[in-house]
């Protein structure tokens, strides 16, 4: 199953019953990065995709390692985030064992004449969902600096864009095990989830 220790949980919400996640480069096999160069130009999806599902994905992809530093023999991550998220079949299959929303799309990593296929994914969470309460929340609403208004998302309708936020409380009832926070546009997961992970 996928490991836990291979993620850090940076904030902690209701009690321990979610988490969001941050990749972790401490363990062994999960580098500081992995640099190199996709065989296309760009994704045919948006960086936060509200309906992955209702993607019609009709290109293969592949990253061919730049780093040195880097070595494929000894990739062993199940959660990598910085930009895209990847992760390992490890960590699908939790996500599958408790019905949990996505879309993974098959990744190829390459260095030199060494290819890690069927491997690692990159995913993409199925639910975007607002889940700060900002009624019991203290955070800071971005505002236009000519009129004082608002700011909208322009990633979420009906949602604001938040310049930061210090006190973060959950809105009740969230049921997801795996979900990006339109808030944060943290993956968040629940403890059900961090507690498979680590069987």
């Amino acid at each position: 199953m996928a490991r836990s220790d291979f993620w850090r949980i940076i904030m902690s919400f209701d009690r321990g019953k979610f988490h969001a996640l941050q990749y972790e480069p401490t363990a062994e096999g999960c580098p500081d990065n992995l640099t190199g160069f996709f065989n296309h130009d760009r994704f045919e999806w948006s960086p936060y995709e509200n309906h992955p599902e209702r993607l019609e994905i009709k290109n293969e992809y592949s990253l061919a390692l730049s780093d040195p530093n880097t070595c494929i023999d000894r990739l062993d991550f199940d959660f990598f985030e910085v930009g895209v998220t990847y992760v390992s079949q490890n960590f699908l299959n939790v996500c599958d064992s408790l019905g949990a929303k996505y879309r993974a799309i098959p990744l190829e990593i390459s260095q030199g004449n060494k290819i890690r296929k069927d491997e690692y994914f990159i995913l993409l969470p199925g639910e975007s969902l607002a889940a700060l309460d900002k009624k019991s929340s203290t955070y800071v609403a971005a505002k236009d600096l000519e009129n004082g208004d608002v700011i909208a998302s322009p990633l979420f309708a009906d949602q604001i864009t938040i310049d930061k936020i210090d006190l973060f409380v959950l809105l009740p009832g969230i049921k997801s095990d795996i979900f990006r926070c339109q808030e944060t546009l943290q993956i968040f997961c629940s403890e059900r989830f961090k507690a498979a992970a680590d069987k």
